[in-house]
């Protein structure tokens, strides 16, 4: 079986190349993938050549954290159906000498039934954001940990973390943001910058 993915073959060295996938056995799902997600960190460090050293990282490398698609094959073992949509946290299964620890920028994925997780096919794109989603939440539900008074940073994870604080029916959190584009969306909480605010009293600051 073959699929296109996206390769990073050295710093600032992307395209898209026909690769090998490892063949499906019983406990096996084929996931064609609609959705892919890329972080702005460690996948920008792998990108601009600044990443340390780090257990099997290195080029070339499939990147992609986190992937939301279809099911097209599924192994006898596996419980699901051909059509389901899912979420794949990444994927190694590709042949050959190319590195596969995020590995959700392909066309095709071949994932253990174990790692995937079923989605509502209405949330699209969104589907993607759930690793994003699941982040916050184990943030919130540390042991003994108390729920943000100030968040850093009004990206995806920020937005998340803010608004599971609420649902959890705390206080609204105040939120930082240096980039005055990132100020808007905010619903039941308030996002400013770190020069505009004057209260020094924050007990759990999450950034």
């Amino acid at each position: 079986m073959r699929t296109t993915a996206v390769i990073l073959k050295g710093a600032r060295d992307l395209g898209l190349e026909p690769l090998a996938l490892v063949a499906p056995g019983a406990d096996d799902l084929v996931v064609e993938v609609a959705y892919s997600g890329i972080s702005t960190g460690t996948e920008k460090l792998l990108w601009s050549g600044t990443m340390p050293p780090f257990p099997g990282m290195g080029y070339p490398l499939v990147p992609g954290y986190e992937a939301a698609g279809e099911v097209v094959e599924a192994g006898a073992n596996t419980g699901f159906r051909v059509g389901e949509r899912v979420f794949v946290p990444g994927a190694n299964c590709f042949a050959g000498n190319v590195k596969g620890l995020f590995g959700g920028a392909s066309r095709h994925l071949v994932s253990k039934a174990s790692r995937v997780a079923r989605i509502d096919s209405a949330m699209g794109a969104e589907g993607a954001l759930l690793a994003l989603a699941a982040t916050a939440r184990h943030a919130l539900a540390g042991f003994n940990t108390a729920l943000p008074d100030l968040i850093v940073g009004h990206g995806t994870l920020g937005r998340l973390l803010a608004r599971l604080t609420l649902a959890a029916g705390a206080p609204a959190p105040t939120v930082w943001d240096t980039n005055p584009a990132r100020h808007t969306g905010a619903v039941g909480y308030e996002v400013i910058a770190p020069e505009d605010d004057t209260r020094r009293d924050y007990r759990a600051i999450y950034d």
